[in-house]
């Protein structure tokens, strides 16, 4: 039977949680024939679904993932303390799905709640998970906020992996440059081990 563990994540948000790390041990064997480096990872499940959805493409991983979570979101309580929900904004566009975009719709699904896709938006397209600390903190900012609300909100803010927190606290910080937003609340996936 598959299991999450969730991880309380501090920030710039109200309340986060990831819902697991992404690996438990990963193992380095060497280069492949392309100078590539080579792992033997085991991820948790949780990991591994979010693996199979972002980087196999397998769109089906997503009701997976979405079964699984599910008591955490009801003991969690979410649905009762927001909005709508909000992606965190992609790095690559040119994957064929967004997988953020794919959670934040089964989510809205199965919570009875909003989404909107184009509220924030990255003016950096850098991957941070390649990044040293300092190179972080260079690019921090470069999250805009698109869009205002007419009302007052609160926010689930979702991402697929939390790393360092970086993206996560840029894109609160620009949210919170809405006057109507009153609340953020964070849910990733998982969360590197570091």
């Amino acid at each position: 039977m598959m299991k999450i563990n969730p991880i309380k994540i501090n920030g710039e948000w109200e309340e986060g949680f990831a819902l697991g790390v992404h690996t438990l041990s990963s193992e380095y064997l060497g280069e492949d024939e392309y100078g590539r480096k080579q792992f033997d990872t085991i991820r948790s499940d949780i990991g591994q679904l979010v693996y199979e959805l972002k980087y196999v493409c397998n769109r089906s991983k997503v009701d997976d993932i979405i079964n699984l979570i599910s008591p955490f979101l009801k003991k969690w309580n979410i649905r009762e303390n927001i909005d709508i929900i909000i992606p965190v904004p992609p790095t690559k566009l040119e994957r064929v799905f967004q997988p953020v975009f794919e959670i934040t719709d089964a989510l809205s699904n199965v919570l009875k709640i909003s989404t909107d896709k184009g509220v924030l938006e990255k003016t950096n397209r850098t991957e941070c998970k390649e990044l040293s600390s300092v190179e972080k903190n260079k690019i921090a900012g470069t999250i805009q906020l698109m869009k205002r609300f007419e009302r007052e909100v609160n926010i689930l803010l979702v991402d697929d992996l939390y790393q360092s927190g970086t993206t996560l606290n840029d894109a609160t910080k620009a949210l919170k440059k809405d006057s109507n937003v009153k609340k953020v609340y964070v849910l990733t996936m998982t969360k590197t081990r570091r």
